[in-house]
């Protein structure tokens, strides 16, 4: 199985970027990531306050995606389809804030970060609370159409969206934007809080499989995932209810699309069983996601 190393580091989405690997449609493939911060803050003495603003200072370019890569056969209109096959912990993370993300200057003066272990499927926090890991990819993305963008950032192409569903188990669709589709990812924490309040950030191993669906970007505005039991879909936008109201149109023409149901129904169903949440709130622009539990879905055709 081809194994794509966690040295192949990109700061951007960018369409110029010489492919670090190809795949073909249907193949397995393995991605180490770096954690968010480059595998800067690994060690004690690079945690404390004056560390961590010298390496802004130093121009700290964090989020950096393991990619790009090429998936042969994918090209512009096309969709994307990512099967997240599995993700593996790394055995270090770590936790801590930036007192400007949530204006909590006045309780928190200066940035920290604290090393975790995990271990045995468990977060170890503070010596003896032990909480269940559920490894999320916090940034996957192709190449947009025209501008390259930063990791740390979001846009039609995905990016930083930091949502609980981009896990093992769910596929994730993407508009393709140009040849290849250029797909990279990274920034997996071992678990996080809905709208990343925090989240324990970690190197990780993602096996991929990937599909092309020939002329399936067409109708696509925006991410969406499948999980087992759900229809997820991504707006990314600022202010926060912008977002809301994007994930929520994407929702209802991907119902349509899949069962023929009307706009019209789909919005009356999705006002009594689906959910708004969440995905990154801590710098604009923002995600929020919408959820349709596929129990309740009919063909209408």
């Amino acid at each position: 199985m081809q194994r794509i190393p966690r040295d192949k580091l990109t700061p951007v989405f960018d369409r110029r970027l010489e492919p670090v690997a190809r795949v073909r449609p249907g193949e397995a493939f393995v991605v180490e990531t770096e954690d968010s911060r480059g595998g800067r803050t690994r060690v004690p003495e690079h945690t404390t306050p004056e560390y961590l603003l010298a390496m802004r200072r130093r121009g700290y370019h964090g989020n950096p995606v393991t990619g790009p890569v090429f998936v042969e056969g994918a090209q512009p209109g096309d969709a994307l389809a990512v099967h997240i096959l599995e993700q593996k912990c790394d055995s270090l993370g770590y936790m801590g804030y930036w007192p400007f993300l949530f204006h909590l200057e006045d309780y928190f003066p200066r940035p920290a970060t604290v090393l975790v272990e995990i271990r045995d499927g468990h977060v170890i926090f503070a010596g003896d609370i032990r909480i269940p890991v559920r490894p999320v990819i916090g940034t996957i993305g192709v190449a947009p159409a025209v501008e390259a963008i930063l990791s740390g950032s979001m846009g039609r192409h995905c990016g930083n969206v930091d949502v609980q569903e981009m896990a093992a188990g769910s596929t994730v669709y993407l508009p393709v934007f140009v040849e290849g589709a250029l797909l990279c990812l990274g920034d997996c924490h071992a678990i996080q809080s809905d709208g990343e309040i925090g989240s324990v950030e970690m190197r990780s191993e993602v096996t991929l499989r990937c599909e092309v669906l020939a002329g399936g970007g067409a109708g696509m505005n925006w991410p969406r995932i499948e999980t087992q039991d759900a229809l997820v879909t991504v707006g990314i936008a600022t202010p926060l209810e912008e977002a809301a109201r994007q994930a929520l149109r994407e929702m209802l023409c991907w119902i349509e699309e899949r069962t023929g149901m009307s706009k019209h129904e789909a919005y009356l169903l999705a006002g009594c069983v689906g959910h708004w949440r969440p995905g990154q709130v801590q710098v604009p622009n923002y995600s929020m996601r919408c959820l349709f539990p596929k129990e309740y879905l009919r063909n209408r055709r």
